[in-house]
């Protein structure tokens, strides 16, 4: 029978500890909770912003492409304004199938970039774009400039997506949304 008592009393201090046990789970889960869903909602964040950059990237780069293309009688582009008007609606039409959202604040552009007086592109003596431009012709390059404000409601995963604003101008108001710019440009040939 002594045998009986020790393993009952031996019962009731396994219950008492599995009790703590227990006890101690919970908090360690309250603690751990917060940061795993922190770190889910960062991921799904970062997804985001990067498939819209990719995706404004390529309807840049689309654009561009349709804005190279010849024109003229028995093409498929009469004029001028049929090939920058394709060009523009190549890529919105890009971007609402990709699912980045075309609003008030998406600025779509065509460009037309020069060399400076070294013949370089890309170079500090290199003049502005020229947006609007017309007479655009071979040996030129001409492109697609897309800025898009993107919604986050956690800009602080986001930030690392963003374009920063010209050297000079002040810094964005702090808000929900980010600046992204896709530039794209191609040699007219």
């Amino acid at each position: 029978m002594e045998t009986s008592r020790g393993s009952d009393s031996a019962r009731a201090a396994g219950k008492i500890f599995d009790r703590c046990e227990i006890g101690q789970s919970m908090v360690e889960f309250a603690l751990v909770l917060p940061l795993f869903l922190v770190m889910v909602l960062a991921v799904i964040e970062i997804g985001r912003a990067f498939a819209a950059r990719q995706a404004l990237t390529i309807a840049a780069r689309e654009g561009a492409r349709v804005l190279v293309l010849p024109y003229g009688a028995g093409l498929v582009h009469a004029s001028e304004a049929e090939v920058q008007t394709a060009a523009l609606n190549k890529v919105k039409s890009y971007l609402a199938s990709s699912g980045v959202g075309i609003g008030t604040e998406t600025n779509i552009q065509l460009a037309r970039i020069r060399a400076g007086n070294d013949g370089i592109y890309a170079t500090a003596d290199d003049p502005a774009p020229e947006f609007g431009f017309s007479q655009g012709g071979r040996g030129q390059r001409v492109g697609v400039v897309i800025e898009h404000r993107f919604e986050s409601p956690v800009p602080l995963f986001v930030r690392m997506f963003e374009t920063p604003a010209a050297e000079g101008a002040p810094p964005p108001p702090a808000s929900s949304s980010i600046r992204m710019v896709a530039t794209c440009y191609m040699d007219h040939e």
